[in-house]
Order: C-alpha cells, then structure tokens, then sequence
C-alpha cells in the first residue's frame, strides 16, 4: 500500500552549522508525525545528529552522489532516490538550511501537483527586491509526485529538438570536427529516459545542472501532464529569495515552510524563527558562518 508522503533530510557532514541544527530540530518538531529519513553518504558519523535527535534514521547512498554539486544535483533528478522510495505517494526534500512552521504536507499532497517548491525570481539568487516573479522551482524545500517523476523517466522524449540542437552547435564557433563531436554528444544525452539524460553525462549546461531547472522547466515543456504549482500554492508553499516581498504580497501570512533563510534576509527570519523558542546569534548569516 502505498503512503502520503517521506520527509527526506539531505547532508554530508559530521559536523553541523548553528542554522543546521535549529533546521534538524524544527523538522522533527513540526513534522515529525511523518517518517522522516537523512540521506547521507556511506561512513558518514551521524552521532552529531543524533545528539539533536536520538531516533534519526540515516538512508546511505554512494558518496559520490555529495561529491560535488553536479552529482548532488543528478542524486535527484536520476532514478536513484525515486525508485528507493517508490512505496510514497510524495517526498519532501528538505535541505539543512530550511525551515518548515505547520505541518501541511497532506494539505499539499492532496492537490495532486507533481512538484512544488518555492517562487523563483528573475534573476535566481540574485535577484532584485523589485525583480519580477518567474516560476516555481527551488529544491531545497519541494515537495514532489514520485510517481510523477518516474513517469517521465519511463518516456523516451527528447528535452530539446534535434534539429534545434543542430542548428545552434552548427552556427558555433567550434571546428568542423568540434562541431561534430559536439551534435553527437548533445543528440545522445538529450532524451528523458535516464541512460540518455545530461544528468547521465558530464555535460554541465548551464539549465540542467540544477535538478529544480530540470523538473521544473525542461520536463514542463515535454510533458503538459506534468503538474508545477501555480505562483500562487507557491508563495504559500514557500519563500526563498525575496521573503518580505513574498510575505507582504501573502497578507503577512508565513508559508508552510522556507529555504536559505540565513542568507536571504535573515534579520526579517529572526523573529519568526525565536517565535519557536530559538535564539539566533546576533547579525549573523549562513553565509557569513560558512566563512569562519
């Protein structure tokens, strides 16, 4: 029998940032009705985590799945993690720099979406306060159909046209032989089935090297049976980039959860996060942690 949905905790770390154990914290917290599992790499100490949280059960994979942010990237857009946890209806990917405030994960999985995640805005993580909204996206708190990914990987589409690809690498300023080699490569890993996607590859495009562009923009174009949330589940879904723009164009509403809070304005995050009894060190960011 299948069920609603897993929560799945990604790190590859012995050790834990200050915004890394509130976020571990929260998650059981709040949605620790759920099962909840950490996805790590093989020989990873988790004591440290289970300093936080005694019951924390860890789901090993390969390291080179957290080798980099290319293969992190294809951990979730390949088979791997949606055929290990097929027995879901949905998967929450919640990245140790999220924050979830109620628990409305079967409110959400009741919609029937495929995926949903926070607004994007022009620009991505450098976006403008005046930026406008782009679509939805962000995988570091999304909620996806896993039977609405494997779906697509079951499919033999193409991404992108052939002759498209032909005409671009064609009008490149590559040698002749270079431009073979090139239109041969693209043409091999420009296919949703998983042996054929760049994922499968080295090719590091600047669209496919995030999961969230993958699903979120390439599959949509292919598959109009494909379900991203629409801008407004996603605002109350999530907010990332853009928190108190988002929250006054929410009618100061929170949504269900966040991603980045410690580098996206973290003094607008502060109160609402020490509502749940945590104290934040004064002025301080995730990205200003990271550089000590």
């Amino acid at each position: 029998m299948t069920e609603p949905v897993i929560i799945l905790i990604f790190t590859h770390k012995p050790r834990l940032e200050w915004f890394e154990e509130i976020a571990l914290e929260q998650c059981f917290r709040i949605l620790g009705r759920h099962p909840i599992r950490m996805v790590c790499p093989e020989g990873l100490n988790i004591e440290a985590y289970r300093e936080i949280v005694p019951a924390l059960e860890p789901d090993f994979v390969a390291p080179k799945w957290f080798s980099g942010r290319l293969n992190y990237n294809r951990l979730k857009i390949l088979p791997l993690l949606y055929r290990r946890y097929s027995h879901y209806e949905y998967m929450l990917t919640y990245e140790l720099d999220a924050f979830v405030f109620r628990d409305e994960l079967l409110d959400w999985c009741a919609k029937g979406l495929d995926y949903i995640g926070a607004p994007w805005f022009e620009g991505f993580d450098r976006a403008k306060p005046d930026a406008p909204l782009l679509g939805v996206g962000n995988s570091g708190f999304s909620l996806r159909r896993i039977q609405g990914m494997t779906a697509v990987h079951k499919t033999w589409r193409n991404i992108r046209p052939p002759v498209d690809i032909i005409r671009e690498i064609s009008a490149s300023g590559r040698s002749n032989l270079g431009k073979v080699a090139a239109i041969a490569k693209w043409l091999t890993f420009n296919n949703f089935h998983p042996p054929f996607t760049p994922a499968n590859s080295n090719m590091t495009s600047s669209l496919r090297i995030h999961d969230d562009c993958f699903w979120c923009l390439d599959v949509p174009r292919r598959f109009p049976e494909f379900k991203v949330a629409s801008m407004d589940d996603a605002k109350q879904f999530s907010f990332e980039v853009n928190p108190s723009r988002l929250y006054a164009e929410c009618g100061k509403r929170l949504p269900s959860g966040c991603h980045k809070w410690p580098w996206y304005e973290p003094e607008f995050w502060r109160e609402h996060i020490e509502a749940f009894g945590y104290r934040l060190p004064a002025q301080k960011s995730g990205k200003e942690a990271h550089a000590h």
